[in-house]
């Protein structure tokens, strides 16, 4: 789906939440340093933090920003740590709601 009145880049504040229209999340917290949103994905029943860049960004663009939701308590989305990536995962999962009509996820 392409909406036109989508949020550019230059509009976006990092670290905060937006409703985004990409082909695995509703929700993704900005990152100006990637051009993308840090994202809840399911796939093959599995659950994980994950990336969609922004439609603007050249490579790989799929992420369409339509609203800012909140800041994120995130401030570092650095996700190696596996504590800290459950916690982003459960933050995002939160506004994304049910999507087991998606994959049934994997405990």
């Amino acid at each position: 789906m392409y909406v036109e009145n989508y949020l550019k880049m230059d509009e976006l504040k990092d670290g905060y939440l937006y409703k985004i229209i990409a082909r695995n999340a509703n929700y993704g917290i900005w990152r100006s340093d990637t051009q993308g949103f840090t994202i809840s994905r399911i796939k093959f029943g599995n659950n994980f933090v994950f990336e969609e860049y922004h439609y603007d960004c050249p490579s790989f663009a799929t992420a369409q920003p339509i609203s800012e939701i909140e800041k994120s308590p995130f401030g570092d989305l650095g996700y190696e740590d596996d504590e800290k990536e459950k916690d982003i995962r459960e933050y995002l999962n939160k506004f994304e709601g049910d999507r087991s009509y998606m994959w049934p996820t994997k405990k």
